[in-house]
């Protein structure tokens, strides 16, 4: 059965020969607070046209963009997932105002993260970290971009982004400072940012990856999908 969401953006990232986009509707949920849907295609990873709104803007976190004619296709523990199919469409309705955005994430943290990054009992978990080291590496080859994590009570996390944004500011920095390694401390993350808001997925059903990196105020950087 086709269904309709007014989706809240949370993150937008690269995979492997495409993208993923996940993020909460509006519908309450008493662990994570709103219920979180993964976009997908039947056929494999979505497509930069399946993230490109009809006025041809990309979408981005923030964004809250109504989906009609998905189709439920959870398959444990990927449990969020909707399916793409051939009647769906897109609707921009608005961005998130700064100050909403400001008291979503934090009013919004699962209560238990635990049933993603331990018990693997679904996929997709929103968590406040103090603690956060970043990595950005450009090498001939390809571009990567890590940070080690903690989540309070659960563990600690050293993990790859996939976050557009947060990726766009790496390559930022590194052609800022002529280099192709970057390597902050959590003290210097702490002092640019504050505390982070990660969106956090699995991979592969056993391993950990950041899907989307929030900051208050939210990042900014221009992405370019041949370079992310």
């Amino acid at each position: 059965m086709s269904h309709v969401f007014d989706l809240l953006i949370l993150a937008v990232s690269r995979v492997k020969k495409g993208f993923a986009l996940a993020g909460m509707t509006t519908e309450p949920h008493p662990v994570t607070g709103r219920v979180w849907v993964e976009v997908v295609r039947p056929d494999g990873p979505l497509q930069a046209a399946d993230l490109t709104l009809p006025n041809g803007q990309l979408m981005q976190p923030g964004d809250v963009v109504r989906w009609e004619g998905l189709s439920a296709d959870p398959q444990p523990p990927y449990v969020e997932r909707w399916a793409l199919t051939p009647e769906s469409r897109t609707t921009w309705l608005r961005k998130i105002t700064p100050e909403r955005y400001a008291r979503f994430l934090p009013e919004h943290l699962d209560r238990d993260p635990a049933a993603v990054l331990v018990r693997r009992e679904r996929t997709l978990c929103l968590v406040r970290s103090d603690e956060v080291n970043a990595l950005f590496e450009l090498d001939e080859r390809r571009f990567k971009s890590y940070v080690l994590f903690n989540v309070p009570n659960v563990g600690s996390y050293d993990t790859p982004v996939v976050d557009l944004v947060w990726r766009a500011l790496g390559r930022q920095w590194l052609a800022e400072q002529d280099s192709t390694e970057i390597a902050l401390e959590a003290e210097d993350i702490q002092a640019r940012f504050g505390p982070l808001y990660l969106v956090v997925g699995l991979y592969s059903h056993d391993s950990v990856i950041v899907r989307g990196l929030h900051t208050i105020p939210a990042l900014e950087a221009p992405v370019n999908l041949s370079k992310t």
